[in-house]
């Protein structure tokens, strides 16, 4: 029985990366069952088993990678550790950032993004304790959130550009002192 589950979690994985080896190249309109059986070399009916279209490959691979965030991410936050959580950010960026970088770049599922900020948001709120959220703190955490999932996307996807010690460093201190803080202190390094 364990032989069949290791298979079919396997056949599962297949079906999915062909389904990403093509959504990494076109939109997701335009990519058919057809498609992905044949790269994974399956048939229709063995798609059928585990998804019910394309959306639904798409879907299941973003619930996946919102777990692992969960996992890796948000169960560690608490007070203390929220100024680590660029960091932590970082490291999932190491982890799966191919994943992330398409979801999130231009040519991916806006509605990602908004998943992400949704998963983070409750861990977030519980570490700094806050119950209630009133329409500002919403403001500052959409700002913040925003910034840092941006930030990191383009980092990866320009990675010569700094480390990820140095993204660390750099996003801790524009969240701590502002960007503008950070355009002073580039200005005045510059001259």
């Amino acid at each position: 029985m364990k032989k069949q589950a290791e298979k079919t979690a396997q056949t599962k994985e297949n079906l999915t990366q062909a389904f990403w080896w093509h959504y990494c190249k076109k939109r997701i309109e335009h990519i058919t069952v057809k498609d992905i059986t044949e790269r994974a070399g399956y048939n229709r009916s063995t798609f059928y088993e585990y998804f019910t279209d394309v959306y639904d490959v798409l879907e299941q691979l973003e619930d996946s990678l919102i777990n692992y965030i969960r996992e890796n991410v948000l169960e560690s936050l608490d007070t203390n550790s929220m100024m680590n959580l660029p960091s932590h950010l970082a490291n999932v960026y190491d982890s799966i950032g191919n994943y992330l970088s398409v979801l999130l770049g231009e040519n991916g599922n806006p509605r990602f993004t908004g998943k992400i900020k949704n998963a983070m948001r409750a861990a977030i709120l519980n570490a700094f304790g806050i119950k209630k959220i009133g329409s500002r703190t919403m403001l500052i955490y959409e700002f913040a959130l925003s910034a840092i999932l941006g930030t990191l996307t383009y980092w990866y996807q320009n990675r010569d550009i700094a480390s990820s010690d140095e993204l660390v460093v750099l996003v801790r201190s524009m969240l701590m002192n502002g960007p503008a803080y950070e355009i002073k202190r580039t200005l005045t390094d510059m001259f």
